[in-house]
């Protein structure tokens, strides 16, 4: 009677040890299945921090082959077309000619901070996809949205069999701003860099002019004649005495040019 007893025990043990065996296993499965379901969810997360600028702005790749460059609106402030096609951000504002060349840096909180060539913020990209303008008039800031598609930004184009006649219509209009007579030569223009002489005789003009437009302004341009442009290893402007020594690097197109900006801060 005993050994029938423990016979029966141990017979129910291997009954129960084997109906939870068989309760367990698909237990193990579903847990192997919401593993694979969770790094499903993740991956998208962890791709999106490592998403490029172009995608933090202009949203995912489908979206940025449609608007690479893209055209923007501020609130309130003016309308831009934004080309990071390139090497470097370029910026034209509508109504100018003058393409910024812009350097991008990281700043807090992961946002990215685009700056002309004297260290002022133009733009300011949020890890959210959020864009920021600011100018003179809005120092704060004007929140930014792309309306779509541009052509791509590039230096107005020179031959060098006119670029003395543009150099003389360019003259004309700083003349006017200082309010004497006055000259713009080039040093050794090679052919393949005409477009980046004439653009930096446009804006160098755009500079003078924009010192001009005050008393204080028209005084700094006091004894101010002539504009020399030269080729070199980066771009830089520096007055020596009635001379307005402008050096270009024709190779990094428009940020091989120093920008409007620059060349007033040099004039004093």
């Amino acid at each position: 009677m005993i050994k029938a007893a423990r016979s029966f025990v141990w017979l129910l043990a291997v009954l129960i040890a084997c109906a939870v065996g068989t309760v367990a296993a698909p237990a193990r499965a579903e847990r192997l299945d919401l593993r694979i379901d969770l790094n499903a969810l993740l991956t998208p997360v962890l791709n999106q921090d490592r998403s490029s600028l172009r995608d933090r702005i202009l949203g995912g790749s489908r979206q940025r082959r449609e608007v690479e460059v893209g055209r923007f609106v501020s609130q309130g402030g003016p309308s831009f077309v934004l080309d990071q096609a390139g090497t470097r951000p370029l910026l034209r504002f509508d109504g100018s000619t003058e393409i910024w060349a812009l350097r991008p840096s990281a700043g807090l909180r992961g946002d990215i901070y685009f700056r002309n060539d004297i260290g002022e913020v133009v733009l300011r990209a949020t890890r959210l996809g959020g864009l920021t303008l600011y100018t003179s008039a809005a120092p704060g800031g004007l929140p930014c949205a792309v309306t779509g598609e541009a052509a791509r930004l590039r230096l107005p184009e020179h031959d060098i069999r006119v670029l003395l006649r543009h150099f003389v219509r360019e003259s004309v209009r700083g003349g006017q701003a200082i309010g004497t007579d006055f000259e713009i030569t080039a040093r050794a223009v090679d052919a393949s860099a005409a477009s980046t002489f004439g653009d930096a005789a446009t804006v160098a003009v755009d500079g003078i002019v924009r010192v001009g437009q005050s008393r204080a302004g028209r005084e700094r341009l006091a004894g101010l004649r002539s504009i020399v442009i030269a080729a070199g290893p980066g771009p830089d402007v520096r007055r020596n005495g009635e001379t307005l020594m402008v050096t270009v690097a024709p190779r990094l197109g428009a940020a091989g040019r120093p920008s409007s900006a620059r060349v007033a801060r040099a004039l004093g």
